[in-house]
């Protein structure tokens, strides 16, 4: 299956934000006073997770989690995209009111089997969920919720030979369903600075 990956192109509401989010510094060199701007409520969502068990909307609230997009055949640049997750994962420790949800593009195939079959290679985390379900309600979900680009293409008989074009953003979201911050996942600097937002929301839900 041949892919590319693709961020904000011909995403106008992406386009517009100039700043991810603004750090202003005190007079020691630390962080003080940090601002993350508010973009677009994603809304609700009821799919399955690689347990084959029920996975809504519902469970991520009051919780700080970042989205990925993501299928378990992409040779290469998807698992850069989980491997930041799990950068994530280790830089912030085990916590019950974090959570990392990733989102097949291909659920045709990515069936909650072959999703569990793949993050095993990453450890067991109860916080780590691997999201499918019908193709038209995930295209919908990545497309009108998160407004991020889909596109497949079918170029055969077999569906492992159709083209998936789809974004390589990941985006951390509010416990109130609210995103806040989105960067290039295949940027190296993408975990630390996904794990600096992270704290910055914990810190802003408990004031």
């Amino acid at each position: 299956m041949r892919i590319l990956l693709i961020g904000l192109l011909g995403i106008s509401v992406l386009a517009v934000a100039a700043a991810f989010f603004i750090f202003r510094q005190e007079s020691g060199g630390g962080m003080l006073g940090r601002e993350i701007d508010h973009y677009w409520e994603v809304g609700e969502f009821d799919l399955t997770d690689q347990h084959g068990e029920r996975y809504s909307s519902e469970a991520l609230k009051g919780k700080v989690w970042l989205a990925n997009f993501m299928f378990t055949s992409c040779p290469a640049e998807c698992p850069v995209l989980t491997r930041q997750l799990d950068l994530v994962r280790m830089k912030l420790g085990p916590r019950r009111d974090v959570a990392y949800v990733s989102f097949s593009v291909d659920p045709q195939n990515d069936t909650p089997e072959r999703l569990k079959a793949f993050s095993e290679a990453y450890g067991p985390d109860p916080n780590w969920s691997l999201l499918t379900g019908e193709m038209e309600v995930m295209t919908e979900v990545v497309r009108s919720q998160f407004l991020q680009p889909l596109t497949r293409e079918v170029s055969g008989d077999d569906p492992e030979t159709n083209n998936i074009y789809h974004s390589n953003l990941i985006l951390v979201i509010d416990g109130e369903g609210s995103v806040r911050y989105y960067c290039d996942g295949l940027d190296q600097r993408a975990a630390n600075s996904l794990s600096r937002v992270v704290e910055v929301l914990l810190k802003e839900a408990r004031s």
